[in-house]
């Protein structure tokens, strides 16, 4: 049995005033300490009880909450008809909302469902990042990273073949494709479980099957074997990752790499304020820290190497 760490956190936001509402779609943290919160006033339905729409004829309302240095900044998008799932911060002054989603219905008409946006909220561009995206990530030199579900990598919504059926690929900041794993059959990534970046600007992901971590850089694929555990999210600094296994998990694991694994050494519970274990309901990372919403309080959890 591992040793379990609690370790007392207190909230870095607090939404009750935006969740009265509105409801949480995505968190994100930012390349400068800071957050992003995707936020929409009615929630869209799924195409007969099962599957998410892309485009929807009626209009949404969504928000987008940007916290940084204790400010708080609100950007209102009052008429969207993209049914839009996750955001990233390209710049300081762009923001990437994309929806998980993309119809291929012939070669000149398919949906371009990755959408930027100033600070203002102007539309500036858009481009298609491909069907069943899991995970989005861009990088501090603004590459955009997506890793996909079953569907992104097998085809489905009229894809035959998928752009995402490496399981990972890289774009530029124009949805230009730069890389992805096509080329690499040591492993067969049937989705991409966790995606992150790391500070010397290689990515890192986990993937099931194989249950294997993957460090890309430059080209290059190094895996290594965790022990026992799926994850969903994951800080990593140095030699050390701190898991988190999806939405409604309390415990957090960190793993140490020793030669080609990555061997648990603790597992950590967070406590909020009040002595209770923080239970998020969105999780985000971004290299070495973790993000959490539980409720309509932000909290940041940041890996320690060697700790």
């Amino acid at each position: 049995m591992k040793s379990i760490l609690k370790i007392p956190m207190n909230p870095i936001a607090n939404l009750n005033e935006e969740l009265k509402q509105m409801t949480p779609l995505s968190i994100a943290l930012g390349h400068e300490n800071d957050v992003f919160v995707l936020l929409v006033e009615e929630q869209i339905p799924l195409i007969d009880g099962c599957f998410p729409a892309t485009v929807t004829e009626k209009s949404y309302r969504y928000q987008v909450i940007h916290l940084k240095d204790g400010q708080k900044k609100v950007l209102d998008l009052p008429k969207e008809t993209w049914n839009y799932h996750y955001i990233q911060p390209i710049d300081n002054e762009h923001i990437l909302l994309v929806c998980a989603r993309s119809y291929y219905h012939d070669a000149q008409n398919i949906e371009e469902n990755a959408r930027v946006y100033d600070e203002n909220g102007c539309f500036i561009r858009s481009f298609c990042l491909g069907d069943g995206i899991e995970h989005v990530y861009v990088t501090k030199n603004q590459e955009i990273w997506t890793g996909y579900f079953d569907e992104g990598v097998f085809g489905n919504y009229g894809w035959e073949n998928p752009v995402g059926q490496s399981g990972l690929v890289g774009w530029d900041a124009s949805g230009g494709k730069k890389d992805s794993l096509e080329e690499d059959e040591e492993y067969f990534i049937f989705e991409c479980l966790a995606l992150n970046g790391i500070d010397d600007g290689g990515i890192c992901f986990f993937f099931s099957t194989d249950s294997k971590i993957g460090v890309r850089r430059e080209g290059l694929t190094s895996y290594y074997s965790p022990e026992d555990i799926y994850f969903r999210a994951f800080a990593v600094n140095g030699e050390t990752i701190v898991a988190h296994q999806g939405r409604g998990e309390r415990t957090l694991f960190e793993l140490q790499r020793e030669g080609n694994e990555y061997k648990t050494v603790r597992k950590i519970e967070l406590m909020k304020p009040d002595g209770k274990p923080i239970e998020p309901q969105l999780v985000n990372n971004r290299e070495s820290k973790l993000l959490f919403l539980d409720g309509d309080e932000l909290y940041m959890y940041e890996a320690k190497s060697g700790a």
